[in-house]
């Protein structure tokens, strides 16, 4: 009878061992999921567009700075543009410029829960204060308006380098979560198969 029990007893053990490992793993995997998830949804809605317009920003203005601005030494920068210059610096602000931050802000206001954070960084709001100015720059161009830059400067390579390391950082993460998840798979795979 005792050895009855104490089978008995064992069994019901190592189901409920059992059970619960098997809870666990299904817990963690879930959660490994979800955080696969959010990351990709960060990627792909957020940070993967702004990586790629800043990209090209980036190395629009680069050129553009290379082939249409007067080295600093040449020329006072209160001075007005030559006729030339202006109606090159027109022509990349209205076709380059201008729409690239706007596509940037709209992502960034569209998808901004998707920030890495529990706040939005300043950097981030600098770059939208700067994109909406360029809209009272356009206006005053149909005018007779004196602006010719936008009003709130862009912030740099500040920006740039956010959304590179943020970018960065997120792939590094998804490909880690991704790599467990198939040697996790791989192992579940064979214990299933034994």
């Amino acid at each position: 009878m005792i050895p009855a029990m104490v089978t008995a007893c064992a069994s019901l053990m190592i189901a409920i061992t059992a059970y619960w490992l098997n809870y666990q793993g299904e817990t963690r995997r879930s959660l490994r999921k979800a955080r696969i998830d959010w990351i990709s949804s960060q990627l792909k809605d957020l940070y993967g567009p702004l990586l790629v317009l800043t990209e090209t920003n980036e190395k629009a203005w680069i050129e553009y700075r290379r082939r249409y601005i007067v080295p600093i030494d040449a020329g006072s920068v209160a001075d007005a543009l030559p006729e030339q210059e202006e109606v090159q610096w027109r022509t990349w602000v209205e076709a380059v410029f201008a729409p690239t931050a706007q596509k940037m802000r709209e992502i960034i206001t569209a998808r901004g829960d998707l920030i890495i954070g529990g706040e939005m960084p300043p950097v981030i709001l600098d770059f939208c204060a700067h994109s909406a100015t360029y809209d009272a720059l356009l206006a005053s161009w149909d005018g007779a308006g004196p602006i010719k830059t936008p009003l709130v400067h862009h912030p740099g390579s500040s920006f740039l380098s956010y959304v590179r390391e943020s970018y960065g950082i997120l792939k590094a993460e998804q490909e880690y979560l991704l790599k467990m998840t198939r040697e996790n798979d791989r192992v579940d795979f064979t214990r299933s198969a034994c």
